[in-house]
């Protein structure tokens, strides 16, 4: 799976540095999606200790390229602000593309800010009543937000626009609790009359008259919220639930179009996020939902609890138990008369059709790659394979030490050996830097590039790897992107202490 694409900058040879931090966004992104959604569950998420480890690493990282290199967002990404008000001149809420100012370094520090607070709280009824304020409080700041965004851009179908921010923040892994999302569309929708196409309009039903005057306003001035669920969706309503209901399927149908496991793990993470949203806001929207919805509620209820029983085959005996889990639920669709199977392809499959056919789970198929491995299994130094519940990395010496062996210059391995262990253990950070450090040796710069990327994005806070980029850079003649890299190195050096703080 590569990422989103979410960076760009003008310099030339600073594509390992971009594909190094396209990737660890994503797979920030990932963690979210993937936390929100266990969570959910109430099964236990990787780390968030450990997240927040990475996510310090992807911050610095993003500061120094916005200087060094000019690293802004070519993608649009939906985001909130956390903090007690926009800062002067910046923007709330909204989409990347729109408001260059919201940086990428901006965005992995609000992301930031939710993984600190996203950790699990103690049971009591005194917390239980702080986490139902926390809760409170979030459907507020969506609310906030889907309404600044609105009237900001002046949209001219405001209830659409609105859920869609607030459905895709959640399906971005950005807000901790998706039930949350779900009632922030319950509000709009039921806000939604026939006279609210405006932004203005649909803002005024929580605002009153007057609409506030500046983001400060925004965050702070007080709302109105519809108290009762409607009898009937207005046409405003209707309109944005159409939409909700195109973008889950369209999701739906990355999940089952996926060639890898990467790919499909991502877009089921988002899609499951996106779904709890949907069923939380037709919960909570309307008195009695019509047939036809009903029918749509059904099915992603049944899709929602698929999920977990997915995700506990794949961790307790590996895809091949997936897919046979899957082949009897589409047995089961046999039985009731779906003789051709289109049926359970279109209401129920969360596997692509091409692996539920296939005689073997094809090795892609087997585990998460170096891309993701850090967002979906425990935490290193002790990963857990997907396709096996044994400790599949422990590792006799510690980062440094291996670091410090590849700069000493040792004698080279095998690169066919460790061609051979990365297809086995493709998660494993030294072997990818001793491969790149052989390439060097020999002369091949863009061999060694390449495998010193994913030796970077499993290690970001190993000084060592980011001072070879740089002398890889420099021996291409990239002045300015080498540059870059050995101020990283040496920012990694300075900040060891706080980079491996867990």
């Amino acid at each position: 799976m590569s990422g989103p694409a979410l960076v760009t900058a003008p310099a030339p040879g600073t594509g390992p540095l971009l594909e190094i931090i396209d990737t660890l966004l994503a797979e920030a992104l990932l963690a979210g999606q993937q936390a929100t959604a266990l969570r959910f569950h109430e099964v236990s998420p990787p780390s968030v200790a450990y997240q927040l480890r990475r996510n310090r690493v992807l911050l610095m990282l993003t500061v120094l390229a916005e200087e060094e290199i000019g690293l802004r967002f070519a993608a649009d990404l939906p985001f909130v602000v956390s903090g007690p008000a926009a800062q002067a001149g910046a923007p709330f809420a909204g989409y990347t593309t729109r408001w260059p100012q919201h940086t990428p370094s901006r965005w992995v520090s609000e992301l930031f800010v939710r993984w600190q607070t996203s950790g699990p709280g103690e049971e009591g009824e005194e917390d239980r009543e702080q986490a139902e304020g926390r809760r409170m409080a979030l459907v507020d700041r969506l609310l906030r937000a889907a309404l600044w965004h609105c009237v900001t851009t002046d949209a001219q179908d405001a209830v659409p626009a609105a859920v869609r921010l607030v459905v895709e923040l959640a399906a971005t892994g950005q807000v901790t609790d998706v039930s949350a999302a779900g009632d922030a569309v319950a509000l709009l929708l039921r806000a939604a009359g026939e006279d609210t196409v405006s932004a203005g309009a649909l803002a005024r039903v929580f605002t009153g008259e007057a609409l506030p005057a500046s983001p400060e306003q925004w965050v702070s001035g007080p709302l109105d919220w519809p108290e009762e669920p409607v009898a009937v969706l207005s046409r405003p309503a209707q309109r944005a639930l159409n939409w909700l209901l195109t973008y889950l399927h369209t999701r739906l149908g990355q999940v089952r179009a996926a060639s890898d496991f990467d790919s499909w793990a991502a877009a089921l993470a988002g899609v499951t996020c996106a779904g709890v949203v949907c069923l939380s806001g037709l919960r909570h929207a309307v008195d009695r939902l019509p047939l036809g919805l009903r029918t749509v509620r059904a099915q992603f209820e049944e899709l929602h609890a698929d999920f977990p029983a997915l995700w506990f085959a794949l961790e307790l005996v590996g895809m091949a138990e997936a897919v046979d889990y899957t082949r009897r639920l589409a047995e089961g669709f046999r039985r009731r008369g779906d003789t051709d199977g289109s049926r359970f392809a279109r209401e129920r499959a969360l596997l692509p059709e091409s692996l539920m056919n296939a005689r073997e789970v094809p090795p892609v198929w087997l585990r998460p790659s170096w891309r993701t491995v850090t967002a979906l299994v425990d935490p290193w130094p002790t990963l857990r394979r997907v396709d096996d519940p044994a400790a599949y990395r422990t590792t006799p010496i510690t980062e440094k030490e291996v670091w410090a062996h590849l700069a000493r210059g040792p004698r080279r391995p095998d690169l066919g050996s460790l061609a051979e262990t990365l297809d086995r253990y493709p998660w494993l950070d030294f072997a990818h830097g001793l491969r790149a450090e052989t390439y060097a040796a020999q002369g091949d710069v863009e061999s060694a590039l390449s495998a010193l990327v994913p030796a970077l994005v499993l290690a970001p806070e190993q000084a060592a790897g980011w001072h070879l980029l740089g002398r890889l850079l420099d021996r291409q003649g990239h002045t300015a992107a080498a540059g870059a890299a050995l101020r990283i190195c040496r920012t990694v050096e300075r900040m060891q202490d706080q980079l491996h703080k867990a």
